[in-house]
């Protein structure tokens, strides 16, 4: 057992992480593994394979001096590296975030190191469970490769996106054929029902909720509705009564009512979806949407059968229901969109800009090479919005894809209506 608390430890080494990671720390103080903490020899490998210069070389093993050296930060360090590697497994993705110690004088190093410290214990698993190594052989590697590049070129180590990578690192994200799957808990409190007969899917947020009349969440992106209306939401033994969510990305207007006798609830929070991640790239297409989640659904099974996953998901500024007002129903985004079933959240447009403007919130023609960046840009420069979205599919739909699964003509009809109605007369 320790003889530091988890209090201590945070106090001592300036490190600020959720208290609810307490209860994992004190299991590890019960049973601590006794693996150290980063091989060198490791470490050393991945140095000239990325072919770190030498002055950076030396200081990632100074910095690695400086932890084991202190017998609080290098302790509390062998739990973070411990804990990291399992968190994923336990399906939780906001654990973490980049850790920079007060008590070290090469700080920027240390997230890089537990991460990197991460990858032999992530591979020693997944072989463990037989896993074929051409699944994660190059996974820990990529984010990586641009890590030591930045480390080279500034001689900076800090993690810009630490939770992302940590998905990298720990092994636990997964590329097959076109996307990247990583289990996750559904956090949005809705509450999914499918219709015993036949089939069909409502969503509800089950929880009381202002919404514009664009069927947006109010507020989001700092934008409110004087004329917001309130989807209420009751269930009891028999009925669910409520204002649903249309599948194409926004709250109607109408209360809906369920007999409890006819549904069946098939999704809600805190249950496990498969998150649904897309690398850029060409083969953003239904085709590659129904093979990978057909993939992704036997391989997960197979090899993590104790995920007990219920369908798939992610958020994105590409499920935004405003790209109907810009792009063609044959569009590859469009289409991508009528395969799922989309629900709105708080996210806002800030995704958008990263994604098509790299960062820049202030674009200008010369930053756009595509039809799709000079809509976006005609319609930020008209003072409208974009906002991010989040989408399911279940898992028992996956081989269904490639027609209309969710919604119907008139729900998008509706949608492209209500968005432009509000837009003219906000």
């Amino acid at each position: 057992m320790s003889r530091f608390t988890f209090e201590e430890c945070l106090r001592y080494t300036g490190i600020k992480l959720d208290a609810a990671l307490e209860q994992f720390y004190l299991s590890f103080c019960e049973d601590p593994d006794p693996a150290p903490l980063l091989d060198r020899v490791f470490l050393d490998e991945q140095a000239r394979r990325f072919e770190l210069d030498d002055a950076q070389h030396k200081r990632m093993h100074a910095a690695l001096d400086e932890v084991e050296a202190d017998p609080v930060l290098h302790w509390f360090s062998r739990f973070l590296v411990h804990d990291m590697c399992a968190a994923r497994h336990r399906c939780d993705l906001d654990d973490y975030r980049a850790m920079t110690p007060t008590c070290m004088a090469n700080a920027d190093l240390y997230s890089f190191l537990l991460l990197i410290a991460c990858v032999p214990r992530s591979i020693a698993r997944l072989e463990k469970l037989g896993v074929p190594s051409y699944f994660y052989r190059e996974i820990p590697f990529t984010p990586m490769a641009r890590q030591f590049e930045k480390l080279k070129k500034t001689g900076n180590g800090t993690v810009s996106d630490f939770p992302w990578d940590m998905n990298f690192y720990t092994c636990s994200i997964f590329f097959l054929d076109r996307f990247y799957f990583i289990p996750f808990r559904l956090d949005e409190n809705i509450r999914v029902f499918r219709h015993k007969e036949s089939g069909e899917v409502v969503a509800f947020y089950a929880e009381a909720l202002r919404v514009r009349r664009d069927g947006q969440l109010d507020g989001v992106n700092g934008i409110t509705d004087e004329h917001a209306y309130e989807a209420v939401y009751t269930e009891d033994e028999k009925m669910i009564r409520g204002i649903p969510v249309s599948p194409v990305g926004l709250v109607e207007t109408e209360v809906r009512e369920l007999d409890k006798a006819q549904w069946e609830l098939v999704l809600k929070r805190g249950d496990i979806l498969l998150g649904t991640h897309i690398p850029g790239g060409p083969g953003y297409e239904p085709a590659r949407l129904k093979s990978s989640i057909q993939w992704a659904g036997d391989f997960f099974a197979h090899y993590f059968p104790e995920v007990p996953f219920r369908g798939f998901g992610s958020e994105s500024w590409l499920y935004d229901p405003h790209h109907r007002l810009l792009l063609a129903e044959n569009s590859n985004i469009i289409r991508m969109q009528d395969q799922m079933y989309i629900y709105p959240i708080e996210s806002g447009g800030g995704m958008m800009y990263t994604e098509l403007f790299h960062g820049n919130k202030n674009p200008t023609e010369e930053d756009c090479k595509t039809s799709l960046q000079r809509a976006a840009l005609k319609r930020v420069r008209e003072g409208k919005q974009f906002t991010a979205c989040s989408f399911f599919i279940l898992r028992e739909d996956a081989g269904k894809l490639g027609g209309t699964l969710y919604g119907t003509p008139a729900q998008r009809a509706e949608a492209v209506e209500r968005i432009g109605d509000y837009e003219s007369n906000p």
